[in-house]
């Protein structure tokens, strides 16, 4: 028996044969039947079946040279079981006529790559609970504080009649028990719950999971909290889509959507939290709910001021990256924290006063005009007038880390330094492997650090760098004399 907070329940639902395609959409139709599932990728996969001279209604995309770029705006409708499906996003993928035993004809089976399947009610208020699917939740590493227990029983009824009475036997008794750990926290004054599922047959630390909400909330607040526990967590969480329950927990609705999956690697690495999310004791495993509130409410709180949906986007794309290019991509999101930041604090990022700037530029502006060098030169040099005000980035990162009393020591500024190597091409040393590599984690370093301080998400900082993985105060380098902290 399936149960409705067990696991997404799409494909038992629109695979039962009780939803007929009323809108066809880009696809060959008729459609006779259909079957849609998710694949090893998790991709919505769309299998249509039409006979042999089956049509298409639309052909918006057959006229397109090649290489052209376009958005998939088509969908079909399905209706069935008092419930529209609108399904988005369609593009098929192509197909072929194959023999149907049961007709003795041939059929179209034609196969399609689906963006989102949504039923949702028109009255949201009706929703007691949301439950999101999501995949890669770290199953390996942390410790869940509070529990979560399941039981189930076997009712059974047998009756007996001898047209005069009924004689009736009735017998409950348990048939399965679990229990497991899970996560309560309240994130912007909406508590949630966030578990686990334990999966035997898998061979990978990062599983699926589910982020239980309380109440219907919209899509934009739900994808900054998951962006929020990502980070905190140290590994991306991917949204696979949620299940609607009323309040006598029936299923009223569902939204499943195809995932943007970086990388596959992205499943087989380890969490690795940029701050402590427990006691001093047990840093990385043991989850501390108050610790792990604060981190990610900080993060929520400041979430417009870092852009932080640009930011996460840039960020776990840098950590799955090649090895040679995270440097540029970590180096990118740093300097895009600083753009942000000096919007919102105050801070010396020039080298003169503007008294001073606007002199120095008249007087570079009448020097380029007395040259004897063409207009176009000239132009291009009074261009230049605007940058000579500018610090160079090494004095402009010094201030800023200055500005947030973050210490750098020399092993941070030279991988600084040494960020944009590849972005120019710059040749590597043979077998430089290993200093790449702790560039890396030092810039991952510095990074954390600096969002963890704009936020004020926490005093202290797991270092990535240093074998061992130790926590540090916020503002020491990776070169302060490590000691052992008790206070978080």
């Amino acid at each position: 028996m399936n149960i409705v907070w067990e696991k997404e329940t799409f494909e038992s639902l629109l695979n039962s044969g009780m939803f007929k395609v009323t809108d066809y959409g880009p696809l060959y139709s008729p459609i006779t039947s259909l079957e849609i599932k998710r694949n090893d990728k998790k991709e919505l996969i769309l299998t249509t079946y039409s006979g042999r001279n089956s049509q298409k209604d639309k052909h918006e995309f057959d006229n397109l040279p090649s290489g052209s770029i376009h958005s998939l705006t088509d969908g079909i409708t399905l209706f069935g079981a008092d419930m529209t499906v609108i399904a988005k996003g369609v593009w098929s993928r192509g197909y072929y006529v194959e023999p149907d035993l049961k007709t003795k004809t041939c059929v179209r089976k034609e196969i399609s790559w689906v963006k989102t399947l949504e039923a949702i009610p028109e009255n949201t208020e009706q929703v007691h609970q949301l439950i999101e699917w999501v995949e890669n939740l770290d199953t390996s590493l942390y410790f869940w504080p509070h529990s979560l227990s399941e039981k189930r029983e076997i009712s059974a009824t047998r009756i007996f009649n001898n047209k005069n009475e009924e004689l009736k036997q009735h017998i409950k008794q348990p048939e399965y028990f679990s229990a497991r750990g899970c996560l309560c926290v309240n994130i912007d004054g909406n508590e949630i719950y966030i578990a686990s599922f334990e999966e035997k047959e898998s061979k990978r630390p990062n599983g699926p999971g589910f982020i239980l909400y309380q109440k219907f909330l919209c899509e934009d607040v739900r994808r900054k909290i998951r962006e929020c526990l990502s980070f905190t967590f140290g590994v991306p969480i991917i949204y696979l889509g949620y299940t609607l329950l009323s309040r006598k927990y029936e299923f009223i609705g569902f939204k499943a959507v195809t995932p943007h999956i970086i990388d596959e690697s992205i499943f087989s690495r380890q969490a690795l939290p940029p701050v402590p999310v427990g006691e001093a004791a047990e840093i990385c495993r043991r989850i501390n709910p108050i610790v792990f509130s604060r981190t990610v409410n900080a993060l929520f709180a400041h979430y417009d001021d870092l852009n932080f949906r640009q930011l996460s986007w840039d960020y776990w794309h840098a950590i799955f990256s090649p090895t040679h290019a995270q440097p540029v991509l970590l180096g990118a999101c740093i300097e895009a924290i600083q753009a942000n930041y000096k919007k919102l604090v105050r801070y010396n990022s020039k080298l003169l006063d503007e008294k001073n700037a606007k002199y120095l530029r008249d007087e570079f502006q009448k020097i380029v005009d007395s040259m004897p060098i063409r207009e176009e030169d000239k132009k291009v040099l009074k261009n230049k007038a605007n940058d000579l005000n500018n610090l160079p980035q090494r004095i402009l990162n010094e201030r800023f880390f200055a500005r947030l009393s973050l210490e750098m020591s020399d092993k941070e500024k030279k991988a600084w330094a040494r960020r944009n190597e590849a972005a120019h091409g710059k040749e590597r040393i043979q077998g430089d492997h290993e200093a790449l590599m702790k560039d890396v984690n030092l810039l991952m370093n510095i990074l954390h650090r600096i969002i963890i301080s704009i936020t004020d998400a926490n005093s202290q900082y797991i270092d990535c760098y240093t074998p061992g993985y130790p926590v540090r105060q916020l503002r020491e380098s990776v070169e302060a004399q490590i000691r052992f902290y008790s206070e978080m």
